[in-house]
């Protein structure tokens, strides 16, 4: 039978979210690399996808794992299909309850999380061809030098620019700070917003990009105290202040953010957007519509993005087919059906098949998967987030003193590190 795990509810401000009482069962020990007899793998997988674009329904899943059941005829895959509302919260009742999953999607900032409370098999000997997937992919999904998560996509927030805005106008589309600060007079004279900045979303989206091109980081190099209210910091946020100021982002998507195509990007009247989804965009304003442009940069230039794929809980009774199930769902093969039915996403390998080439600019996105950088590889980087977000509105919307408002973020944020 599955061992326990013991759940405490509240934030790592407090407590640990996850205390584990290991007693019995499961397993620490990965099979390597697929060298096991498929036909000595055997036991249930509860397998817990969620949309991933165009593959959203249980329909498209369920012919993959009779291809699966082909080679692994004594593996049952209990496919349980997800949804992201809630997504935590699910995860944590089900850790409390002893019904969590073998197989689970994360992205990077739950991969430390769950590894420093010992809820993860390590896959480092799952694949023996992890050479072929990016380093930006793998150190995403890795904590401490162990690989936790194996990479089944890669989102990369491609900056781009809407054409007709740029024509009418007559610029360039930017690529620096101070090529944005050039371009937002005429910009806005003919109307229009000049960039977004959606005050809500993730940080890894919003400020923390901003940061990263400053040259700051979000921590110091051995994350034990907060470094986001350095000088770079400083310069990000007020850059930020600088647009909300001046009206070249819609103010109120500061505070809500809605849905796309009720936002001003999806209408057309955002010029640049400094890291977004392409395929949205065109679905609603048409394939034509965006011009691709290079990372932004200031000090340094940055790409965001994020990388999802496959854990797996040491609580599973099923150690070898739910790894037999992760080696599948990150091979070449399925990846080239998988990727392209997504719409959306890009390769964690480099030896999969070239991506929407029938969309340039949705192609462009796949050349920044290397130097794509992610969330911030700390157990507590979601309640950093959490923490942080709140003071940088206080700046956008109240009229704080920047520095004030990240001096008072980082004592917190010491406080939980």
């Amino acid at each position: 039978m599955r061992h326990t795990a013991t759940v405490a509810t509240g934030t790592l401000a407090t407590s640990a979210l996850l205390l584990v009482a290991a007693c019995g069962g499961g397993s620490d020990e990965p099979a390597g690399g697929g060298a096991t007899d498929p036909e000595e793998v055997s036991g249930t997988v509860t397998f817990w996808p969620y949309p991933f674009g165009g593959v959203n329904e249980a329909s498209w899943w369920e012919p993959h794992i009779e291809a699966f059941n082909e080679e692994y005829p004594d593996v049952e895959i209990d496919l349980q299909m997800q949804a992201y509302s809630g997504r935590e919260e699910s995860l944590v009742t089900s850790l409390s309850g002893g019904t969590e999953p073998d197989v689970v999607y994360f992205n990077p900032d739950f991969i430390p999380k769950y590894a420093v409370e010992d809820l993860l098999l390590p896959l480092d000997d799952t694949r023996d061809d992890w050479d072929q997937f990016h380093d930006s992919a793998l150190n995403a999904m890795s904590y401490d030098g162990t690989l936790y998560g194996a990479p089944q996509l890669v989102s990369v927030s491609t900056n781009f620019c809407n054409v007709a805005i740029m024509d009418e106008v007559g610029v360039e589309c930017p690529t620096t700070w101070d090529e944005l600060r050039e371009i937002a007079p005429a910009v806005q004279d003919a109307g229009y917003y000049v960039t977004n900045y959606y005050g809500t979303v993730n940080l890894n989206a919003s400020f923390y990009q901003y940061l990263w091109q400053a040259g700051g980081e979000v921590l110091n190099e051995d994350m034990t105290e907060a470094t986001f209210n350095s000088p770079e910091g400083l310069r990000a946020l007020e850059f930020i202040k600088e647009m909300a100021d001046n009206g070249w982002i819609p103010n109120e998507e500061l505070a809500t953010i809605p849905p796309f195509e009720q936002s001003e990007g999806g209408q057309g009247n955002v010029a640049y957007n400094g890291g977004g989804s392409v395929s949205s965009v065109q679905d609603i304003l048409g394939e034509d519509a965006i011009e691709t442009a290079p990372p932004m940069q200031d000090v340094e230039s940055v790409i965001g993005g994020t990388v999802g794929g496959w854990s797996i809980f040491n609580t599973t009774d099923a150690p070898e087919a739910s790894q037999a199930w992760v080696r599948y769902l990150t091979d070449v093969e399925f990846l080239d059906e998988f990727l392209p039915a997504s719409n959306r996403f890009y390769s964690p390998r480099m030896d999969t098949a070239q991506l929407y080439t029938d969309n340039p600019a949705l192609a462009v996105g796949a050349e920044y998967v290397p130097d794509m950088r992610a969330a911030v590889q700390h157990p507590a980087a979601r309640e950093i987030i959490d923490i942080v977000m709140p003071h940088i509105q206080s700046v956008l919307l109240e009229g704080t003193d920047p520095q004030e408002a990240l001096d008072a973020a980082a004592e917190e944020v010491n406080r939980i590190l």
